[in-house]
């Protein structure tokens, strides 16, 4: 079974590895993520474990697997740009934006 290709306005999860738990406060812990975009450009990411897919935990082996959830923006070709709308920054609160592949993309898992 094909699954349907993700598209404009889909919410999907951006493959990342968690490299280091920050800090136990605020709960529920803060973690660096990493991941780089379509161009081969590095991005760190930091925010609460629960922004990230997988169990992160402070006792966890680090880095590991995780993943980010995001907002299509846009697709043109096989690229798509991602938003996080959970973490945003500057003075007019503007969520950050990144150009990744789109066939790396998942749709968005609960559980």
């Amino acid at each position: 079974m094909v699954e349907p290709r993700l598209g404009k306005g889909d919410g999907c999860e951006l493959p990342a590895t968690a490299v280091v738990w920050l800090t136990d406060d605020p709960q529920p812990g803060i973690v660096l993520v990493e991941f780089a975009d379509v161009h081969g450009r590095p991005h760190q990411l930091v925010g609460k474990s629960a922004y990230f897919g997988g169990d992160l935990r402070p006792t966890s082996t680090y880095p590991r697997l995780t993943s980010i959830e995001c907002t299509i923006d846009d697709v043109i070709d096989d690229i798509a740009t991602v938003s996080t709308r959970w973490l945003d920054g500057g003075p007019d609160d503007v969520p950050f934006l990144f150009d990744v592949r789109l066939d790396i993309l998942g749709p968005v898992t609960t559980g």
